[in-house]
């Protein structure tokens, strides 16, 4: 995911942590989002990634390095009733052109969207894929999300308070396996002009994926992610003002083609930082 919502982590997923201010003085706060039917937020989004790639026989076949820009919008469509909302995010992606200005541009500009039902505690019940969404790729983004994004508890949190979140998952050949990432207020401080929680978080996911993709090929791989990160979340507007990210992933899996199996393994890392340009109305 991309990355997939500044509310994600998507995800999201870092660059130093730019504190602003000083503490605001508040004891606690109930952390949520809140909706509106049209409110609309602007983000951008910083991403670097690193990544080694291997053949069957274990050697490393290439290396890559890519640093790009999105922006991500968020707008809530339906308010179903005051503790959820339908929400769609669209992410306009723009990177630089593998082919260079020889194919006739310095970059490529992506856009996808994607809608889900959320709850004011940050919990995603629903997601519908959009045109360019395939529902291979939709499992996979639901399997993400509910172990990307965070729940937050339904009573008021203090600074040092934490909770866990932990998901169970049935692997091919492995059994039963836990997910589980934790979630620790460090502190509360004025940031960007916004009386903020600072949410800590470390963990890991397990995100399998079959499918086919384009040329034909079905795809089969198991992704194993260690994060860390830092969210900064505006209790009184419910919304996240930044949240940075390093996200550590080993994806292993085949590819068949014309009945042909290869086999594979990316290690890579990302780090992002997206930040609130835009908080609409």
């Amino acid at each position: 995911m991309k990355g997939f919502s500044s509310r994600i982590v998507i995800a999201a997923l870092i660059s130093g942590l730019l504190l602003a201010g000083c503490g605001s003085g508040v004891k606690e706060a109930k952390i949520a989002f809140k909706f509106e039917l049209g409110q609309k937020q602007q983000y951008t989004n910083e991403v670097k990634i690193s990544a080694q790639i291997y053949d069957n026989a274990g050697k490393l076949t290439n290396t890559s390095n890519l640093s790009y820009r999105s922006t991500l919008y968020e707008e809530v469509i339906l308010p179903s009733d005051s503790s959820r909302a339908r929400i769609r995010l669209t992410d306009i992606v723009n990177r630089p052109n593998p082919s260079g200005s020889a194919a006739g541009a310095d970059s490529i500009t992506h856009k996808w969207s994607i809608e889900c039902l959320m709850g004011a505690n940050g919990k995603v019940w629903d997601i519908y894929a959009g045109d360019s969404i395939s529902p291979d790729l939709l499992n996979f983004y639901k399997n993400y999300y509910e172990q990307a994004l965070p729940v937050f508890p339904e009573q008021p949190v203090k600074e040092g308070d934490s909770w866990n979140q932990t998901i169970h998952l049935l692997v091919r050949k492995e059994g039963v396996k836990k997910a589980e990432t934790e979630y620790k207020v460090r502190s509360f401080v004025r940031e960007g002009g916004y009386d903020c929680a600072v949410i800590e978080y470390k963990g890991n996911m397990i995100l399998p994926f079959q499918g086919v993709e384009k040329d034909g090929s079905l795809v089969v791989k198991l992704e194993r992610v260690t994060t860390k990160g830092v969210i900064y979340f505006a209790y009184r507007e419910g919304l996240i003002i930044r949240q940075q990210e390093t996200y550590n992933s080993e994806n292993e899996g085949t590819r068949t083609s014309g009945g042909e199996v290869k086999s594979f393994k990316v290690i890579s890392e990302r780090i992002s930082t997206t930040s609130l340009v835009n908080p609409g109305t």
